[in-house]
């Protein structure tokens, strides 16, 4: 993802998981120490408002304690799952380096790291989030879904669904987004789910705690592992690794920023452009550049709202483009990779016209702003776990 964050979530299942090999498990304690070991404990509980879950150790990635909550956990998984709820399980067995055997009480814990390096495989999964905005993939076990939408009642396969949104208040009524781009809104007939997590035992949950399911998504999760972390690729040799190159064809030799883009505003004098689709086409060619670069806006998932903190960048975005008559601006839309690749193309283009619509308001001629989308074909950094994506 980049300057504008990502949008989906959810179905049929990951293939395989191998068991994992850690390089190293780190136990952060509240008195600031930090221990670094080996993970003894083969699994750990967790109550979380929708059931008890039990996650075991192969399946570990973090557990970190909430502040300010009440007995609040989150653990993560290595395929980028969230639990969140009270942990049950009262320490962690752990071996030291020194060899040394400990048992560490949870009250004297802040956080559980497990340390992977290895490859991650792409698979199509269902990914749910709940109202308490825990996220994890899972294979839908309820063979279909029923709604009542205009006093008739239709059956929809998994197959046939992009996402499904159910309001705050269940009564209130459901969304299903179609792959094919209709929206339905009615009343789901079903009361509960029936859902087969990756890393946990199979779950039935009420509807009333669900937030979303977003149906035929990309998803990656880690396959094996070594004890070596992989080369980071740089295709066009400017320092920056792929991951994180948001310009992949940088000239040799050029000045690039840590996004590897050169260090020339996008902003730009031009003569000439053409209307598609009610929008403006940019120009072939900028013959000049002025000072100044939009700002990186990021969005919460799966949104388009502009946030209020970035009002005041945009506005003197809008200043300058008013200084300067003749300049033209590309603004470029992103989202992470959950999600299809048809859904999220369409997302990011809606947040750069978010923007576009901004700065229209602000004074700027709509035919000097081209808003283009670019899904989650560049990336600003790894999709691997929760932290790259939001960015």
């Amino acid at each position: 993802m980049k300057n504008f964050r990502h949008a989906f979530i959810i179905l049929t299942v990951m293939a395989f998981i191998c068991p994992v090999v850690s390089q190293a498990d780190i136990v952060y304690i509240k008195n600031e120490d930090k221990l670094v070991g080996t993970l003894q404990s083969p699994a750990f509980s967790l109550m979380t408002p929708y059931g008890k879950i039990q996650i075991e150790k192969a399946f570990l990635k973090s557990i970190s304690f909430v502040e300010g909550s009440a007995g609040q956990w989150v653990i993560e998984t290595i395929n980028n799952d969230l639990f969140s709820g009270m942990l049950l399980t009262d320490g962690i067995q752990f071996l030291q380096e020194d060899g040394k055997r400990r048992k560490i009480a949870k009250s004297k814990i802040t956080r559980v790291w497990r340390e992977f390096y290895g490859p991650s495989q792409r698979t199509t999964t269902t990914i749910v989030t709940m109202k308490n905005n825990d996220r994890f993939s899972a294979k839908f076990l309820d063979g279909k879904l029923e709604i009542r939408a205009n006093f008739i009642t239709r059956t929809i396969q998994p197959r046939d669904i992009n996402r499904v949104e159910f309001a705050e208040r269940y009564q209130n009524g459901t969304e299903i987004l179609l792959e094919n781009g209709d929206l339905i809104t009615g009343v789901l007939k079903q009361n509960h789910f029936r859902l087969a997590p990756d890393s946990v035992s199979a779950l039935n949950i009420s509807r009333t705690k669900v937030k979303s399911i977003q149906f035929n998504a990309p998803k990656m999760v880690l396959k094996a592992f070594n004890n070596s972390a992989p080369a980071e690729a740089d295709g066009d040799t400017d320092g920056i690794p792929d991951y994180a190159d948001l310009c992949m064809d940088t000239p040799a030799g050029a000045a690039v920023g840590m996004d590897g883009c050169a260090r020339r505003p996008r902003m730009s004098r031009t003569a000439t452009s053409q209307k598609i689709n009610g929008h403006q086409k940019a120009p072939e060619k900028s013959p000049a550049a002025i000072s100044g670069q939009l700002p990186k806006i990021l969005f919460d998932f799966d949104r388009v709202e502009l946030k209020p903190r970035y009002f005041s960048a945009l506005d003197e975005a809008a200043v300058i483009l008013d200084r300067s008559p003749l300049a033209q601006v590309e603004i470029h839309g992103h989202t992470d990779n959950v999600g299809t690749e048809q859904y999220n193309q369409h997302l990011s283009l809606r947040r750069a016209r978010a923007v576009e619509q901004y700065l229209v308001q602000k004074g700027v001629e709509r035919d000097r702003l081209f808003p283009r989308g670019f899904g989650f074909r560049k990336n600003a950094a790894s999709n691997q776990d929760v932290a790259g994506r939001a960015l």
